[in-house]
């Protein structure tokens, strides 16, 4: 099982990559559907990824201080 770190670090790269074909579909793809699109789901996908790094960044600082507290 892959670290809190691994998991933190793929999910970034995952939204990193999303991010930036977005962006290369909005030169082609430019009309009140793909502002609808970015609206409905970008931008809610947006903030539960970001939600979801801070939760991973909190937990591993948790266990991290559990595994110090153990030794």
């Amino acid at each position: 099982m892959a670290s809190l770190t691994q998991q933190f670090v793929e999910l970034d790269a995952a939204w990193q990559l999303l991010q930036q074909r977005w962006e290369v579909t909005g030169e082609v793809w430019n009309d009140r559907v793909y502002e609808e699109f970015a609206a409905q789901h970008m931008a809610p996908l947006a903030q539960q990824t970001q939600a979801v790094a801070a939760s991973l960044e909190r937990l591993a600082q948790v266990v991290s201080k559990a595994q110090r507290a153990v030794k």
